[in-house]
């Protein structure tokens, strides 16, 4: 691996930690006081006699040295019993109104009401579709089919069945395993709630630092804009000559339209309400384009030539604004590599899907400098987050992000490798049509 390749830690970013209250809540639907009772007894006895969760020999936790408190995980069912289906689907929407639904319920078949237990199921998960439910019935009337049936296929891992007459160990270990399963599913959740925005925080990071980066290149633009504007001004105050004067002032006009232009472009990309994930027919070599003017500045500074091979103009269905940070990122990261001069070869043509069908419907963009290349060691890490080459220049962001703009946002692929030549070639291919894109 490269000695100039740094990998920063993800521990460094702000991180937004969200507790997770842990759902305990069970529901028993049962006619009969006594047998509700007895489930309540076993699942939520008396807190001076809460069952601890036993250990396997197994997985039993390391002896402690005498005198060490032994914490044992302790089980702590709130349970709520109804008589009857009206009382169960009054909890089952008043625990939704409230926030705190339930995370199970034991649902007795043979309510003796209108509607049984598995009736009463299929219209609780109407309201709540995530409850477990577990039947218990002394009577082998329903079969693992029709239960399906009646509940629908989609739901076979939210039910389980158990048939009395029943131990203390299977009414306990099914309340545990439900409650498990239904806390385990939310948490994973909430997980990927919280990866996904940490993923956007990275990406309007990455897209702060691009835009701050233009922003330098864009000051001194206006610098040198300005500096144009002040000095024919001075030409037309000083001069006599009318047509003199003239010639000053349409230099004047046009480098204030440039300062204009240019303005204009860098706020657009400034604009995160904007850069939303919105799709519309755009053209891509505007996208192009408007990168390349932002970077005028930074390429005349580091003399780099940029060459259109095939240049054919293409719209198809993106997001500009992406576009335009995509493009900005690797002619940034091309420029850095070839300082204080070089080439950037750009070609832009239709082609045919990634397996290699229907010809003309997606377009592949081709950027390639003429750098030293990747060396081999660091070539598979460089799409990795938070690797850099660029010291604590870089933030590591840059690629990964301009990735999944091109494949997760425009359903494309975006591939790096060293060209054959030299220098490094970006391959970007993206379907023009998005709809039906992958199917």
């Amino acid at each position: 691996m490269s000695s100039t390749a740094k990998k920063l830690n993800v521990l460094d970013l702000p991180q937004a930690k969200k507790e997770y209250d842990y759902n305990w809540r069970v529901l028993i639907v049962e006619d009969e006081p006594a047998i509700a009772e007895g489930i309540k007894a076993i699942i939520a006895p008396n807190p001076s006699t809460v069952v601890p969760i036993n250990r396997s020999s197994r997985s039993a936790a390391p002896s402690k040295p005498a005198g060490a408190t032994n914490e044992v995980q302790k089980d702590q069912f709130e349970v709520v019993w109804a008589k009857n289906p009206t009382e169960a689907l009054h909890h089952i929407k008043s625990s939704i109104l409230n926030g705190k639904p339930f995370a199970m319920g034991f649902f007795d078949v043979l309510l003796g009401a209108e509607i049984d237990g598995i009736e009463l199921v299929r219209q609780i998960h109407l309201m709540d579709p995530k409850i477990h439910a577990v039947f218990v019935t002394a009577y082998h009337d329903r079969t693992v089919d029709s239960i399906n049936t009646i509940l629908g296929p989609n739901k076979s891992d939210r039910w389980d069945y158990m048939n009395k007459p029943f131990t203390d160990g299977s009414i306990l270990q099914k309340a545990r395993n439900s409650v498990s399963l239904w806390n385990l599913k939310e948490q994973k959740k909430l997980q990927e709630e919280q990866l996904s925005e940490a993923s956007q925080l990275l990406r309007v990071n990455e897209r702060n630092s691009t835009v701050a980066a233009v922003g330098r290149s864009v000051a001194h633009e206006f610098g040198n804009l300005l500096m144009h504007i002040v000095g024919n001004a001075e030409i037309a105050l000083m001069k006599g000559d009318l047509a003199q004067m003239r010639t000053a002032l349409t230099t004047i006009l046009k480098a204030g339209e440039t300062a204009s232009n240019v303005l204009s472009k860098f706020k657009k990309m400034n604009n995160v309400e904007k850069s939303a994930s919105e799709l519309n027919l755009t053209k891509l070599n505007a996208s192009i384009d408007e990168a390349l003017d932002l970077m005028t500045h930074d390429f005349s500074k580091r003399n780099i030539k940029v060459t259109k091979i095939k240049y054919h103009q293409i719209e198809l269905e993106a997001n500009h604004h992406s576009l335009v940070q995509v493009f900005i990122n690797l002619f940034t990261n091309a420029a850095y590599v070839m300082s204080p001069s070089g080439q950037i070869d750009i070609s832009v043509s239709k082609c045919a899907d990634l397996e290699g069908q229907n010809p003309d419907s997606w377009v592949e963009i081709k950027v390639r400098d003429h750098g030293p290349g990747i060396p081999k060691d660091v070539l598979p890490y460089v799409m990795n987050p938070f690797y850099t080459t660029k010291g604590t220049k870089g933030t590591g962001l840059g690629l990964p992000i301009c990735k999944e703009i091109i494949e997760a946002e425009h359903l494309g692929e975006f591939t790096l490798n060293n060209h054959p030549s030299k220098g490094v070639e970006v391959t970007i291919k993206i379907p023009l049509n998005q709809e039906g894109a992958h199917e």
